[in-house]
């Protein structure tokens, strides 16, 4: 509200003269009202009155009731903002906070006092109703607290309502008033356009079509659609400027910040083709720049960053042997190997069967964190759009070319740094391709030396996870054929959805899902109640007969002692079971990890640490909500693929390049600020990985018709093919590798560039 204007005392002759007039008004023969004797006053023609009336315009009047009366000209000194000098923190949720204050406050506040006034003669209202819908609209759990809900992936968010009853009564009051004054003031002036602009580029942002934008123009609420585009170029410029001192890097650090990228395809369609104007797909590259955290940069030597340090330890490893030992697990992997599974294990319990009497003292359902990464929000720098791809040696020469470009540094600086970079298999293939190719050269802009790539976190586990998945998947054409399509199909989705190339996470999912359903089954047969029919109730054990229960099924169903006396039965059914959940177990355990960030032996110990500490980051700043770069990435390049992209008049590749791809972290808070000026607030969630009642019934149905545990003798032999243990697999073809080929793995030293290496 604003606030009242100063009240200057009376005197008593002002009074006097007060009643005076009032007991005038009030005597016969013609009483009249002050609103009829303003209404005289105003209106009529006599003369005499209308020469009283002369002065009511000018300067000698009082100036308290002015409706609209804004300051002139361009920021600071007038109202006035221009698409070509904007800013990106005149977007920001704090500058537009000040810019209402100023307009209620200073510029108009008779006018907000008075719709203020009008709207809330009404009163308090009862929202209680609507407040009831609020949660289960927002897809938020009711039994969860608000303000600390338990997102699972990036990417996905929810709104919910930050106020109640009368408090979101009179915060949507304010927004109304607040919004007629600038309406108001930009219909008297089109340069008091605060509000307007804002609204511009929010509402393209939204994707509000130019028809309606040109509507909402009319009224006063937003700017044209010309002046939003005018406003986005100009915040591209801002953009590719910023990217310069990132990239020079002058604060004493000799690594270069991480750039992340990625190949993004999309088909630029035109409708009426003719010479020279086809339809055709685009190919390119984009990614983002990831500046260090300063607080890791000091617990860690930086001439261990340098890259001199780099090199000199790629000298190192010319004489390093490589032993098969290497790849073996450590004793601390091995106990660590165990926590996991007792934790996930205990999970399952937890959530589906029963609950400790003391949880303290219980097994704990998340295993212990060895090296846990910062969540500090990360600062990121998107790129521009590159028309090269990374597809091919010659178009990563490209990219690297594009890169130097925007950057705005010499090559001489540019691959004079240490330069990490995270990228897919493919793109590290064809940047070792193109490596080779112009080796050996003394020049870093040649033979790109200073360059360390690292296959992306999310890339790594969904192809090792479609590798393991696919091993496991079975025959679904055959009903005997007991594999992975089975689980799924008991759990209520459809087998044929689950491997898809274009949708790795839901293939995670799954894979989470049927190793926590085999789980509660072995945890079933553990407590001997596998044929009974149980409710949502989960009953309370003791702390020690709980953690038995843990102990137990792990004993049974998940050390490496219950997979080798499975391997000798002579029907293989347990021991494909064994497996099976041994290696989903593996690929959910690196799922977990990567939320929570919790994380070889040539490189200098600071580098390790440094490189490992910028696998994941936590978008939202928040601990438990890690996401892998590339899989970060990738959501940005459907948010340009799938939102910002325009397909009305056909895919406009200079408009994704040059306005958008630059501003997707502006644009993606335009988009949500819709919600925020509603009031709601923002919470980062994602469907989690729920297992019913429902499908958890349909599931011990099939388990126990099938026997997934071999408990029971068939009246008839069946006939089951044993499945590889892809552990024990992997380890047998090494020694066939090492044996008669390489027995010192030089091949693993392929991709390492040596000084003075032979062509």
């Amino acid at each position: 509200m604003a606030s009242p204007a100063k009240f200057t005392p009376p005197t008593p002759a002002e009074i006097q003269k007060v009643l005076d007039t009032c007991h005038r008004l009030n005597s016969t023969p013609a009483k009249l009202t002050p609103k009829r004797f303003f209404e005289i006053f105003m209106t009529t023609g006599n003369s005499e009155v209308a020469y009283l009336r002369r002065y009511w315009r000018t300067a000698r009047g009082s100036q308290d009731t002015g409706v609209a009366r804004s300051t002139k000209g361009e920021l600071p000194l007038g109202s006035f903002h221009s698409s070509s000098s904007v800013g990106r923190t005149f977007f920001s949720h704090e500058e537009q906070r000040l810019q209402d204050t100023t307009m209620t406050t200073t510029h108009m506040p008779f006018l907000y006092g008075m719709i203020n006034d009008v709207l809330n003669q009404r009163g308090p209202l009862n929202d209680q109703s609507e407040d009831d819908g609020v949660l289960k609209a927002s897809n938020v759990p009711t039994t969860k607290h608000v303000e600390d809900p338990e997102p699972e992936e990036i990417g996905e968010v929810a709104y919910v309502q930050s106020l109640t009853g009368k408090d979101r009564t009179m915060a949507r009051f304010d927004r109304i008033a607040t919004t007629i004054c600038s309406m108001v003031a930009f219909a008297l002036n089109r340069r008091h356009n605060g509000l307007q602009l804002h609204n511009s580029v929010r509402f393209y942002a939204c994707g509000v079509s130019e028809r309606v934008q040109e509507y909402l123009n009319h009224l006063g609420l937003c700017s044209a659609r010309r002046t939003a585009l005018s406003a986005l170029k100009t915040l591209s410029i801002e953009g590719q400027g910023s990217l310069k001192p990132v990239m020079s890097w002058q604060r004493g650090c000799p690594i270069a910040p991480t750039i992340c990228i990625d190949n993004i395809d999309m088909e630029q369609h035109v409708h009426d083709i003719s010479v020279g104007n086809r339809s055709n797909t685009f190919r390119g590259t984009w990614g983002y720049i990831h500046v260090p955290d300063p607080a890791l940069l000091q617990t860690l030597n930086l001439e261990d960053l340098t890259l001199k340090a780099y090199l000199d330890s790629l000298e190192r490893a010319r004489d390093f042997t490589i032993n098969p030992l290497h790849f073996m697990p450590t004793c601390e992997a091995r106990e660590s190997e165990v926590d996991v599974w007792k934790s996930q294990i205990a999970k399952v319990l937890m959530e589906h069967l029963a609950v400790p009497s003391d949880r303290s003292k219980a097994i704990s359902t998340s295993p212990q964190a060895l090296d846990q990464i910062s969540h500090t929000k990360p600062t990121i720098h998107m790129l521009k759009l590159m028309d090269a791809s990374d597809n091919s040696a010659e178009g990563i020469g490209q990219v690297f070319a594009s890169l130097l470009q925007q950057s705005g540094l010499t090559s001489e600086h540019f691959y004079g740094h240490l330069q990490p970079m995270d990228g897919d298999l493919g793109t590290i293939q064809n940047f070792n391709s193109l490596k080779s190719q112009r080796a050996p050269s003394p020049y870093g802009c040649d033979s790109l030396s200073n360059v360390v790539f690292q296959l992306g976190a999310s890339h790594t586990l969904w192809n090792i996870g479609l590798s393991i998945f696919s091993h496991h998947f079975g025959n679904s054409s055959d009903q005997s054929n007991v594999g992975a399509w089975q689980y799924l199909e008991a759990l209520g989705f459809p087998s044929e959805k689950a491997i898809q190339k274009k949708d790795f996470t839901l293939m995670i999912n799954q894979m989470e899902k049927t190793m926590e359903a085999t789980l509660y089954y072995c945890l079933r047969v553990v407590m001997n109640n596998n044929n009974e029919i149980l409710g949502d109730e989960r009953v309370t054990l003791s702390t020690e007969r709980w953690n038995a229960v843990v102990e137990d099924c792990y004993e049974r169903f998940c050390s490496p002692h219950a997979r080798r006396e499975a391997a000798k039965a002579a029907c293989p059914k347990l021991s494909n079971t064994l497996v099976q959940l041994h290696d989903f177990s593996s690929v959910v355990e690196a799922k977990r990890s990567m939320k929570s960030g919790d994380l070889t032996q040539i490189l200098p110990p600071d580098l390790r640490k440094y490189l490992c500490h910028n696998l994941l980051i936590s978008p939202s700043g928040r601990s438990n909500h890690f996401v892998a770069k590339d899989e970060w990435l990738k959501c940005q390049n459907y948010w340009i693929k799938f939102l910002f992209n325009q397909t009305g008049n056909g895919t406009s590749i200079d408009r994704l390049r040059d306005l958008f791809s630059i501003n997707i972290g502006l644009l993606q808070e335009m988009y949500k600020s819709l919600k925020i000026d509603a009031g709601a607030s923002i919470i980062h969630q994602s469907h989690n990985n729920h297992l019913s009642t429902k499908s958890l019934t349909m599931f011990m149905q099939m388990a126990n018709n099938r026997d997934l545990l071999a408990l029971n003798t068939p009246p008839k032999p069946e006939v089951h093919i044993k499945r590889d243990n892809t552990y024990l697999s992997g380890f047998g073809k090494m020694k066939k590798t090492i044996v008669p080929r390489t027995p010192s793995l030089k091949n693993s030293k392929s991709t390492c560039s040596f000084k003075n290496r032979a062509m």
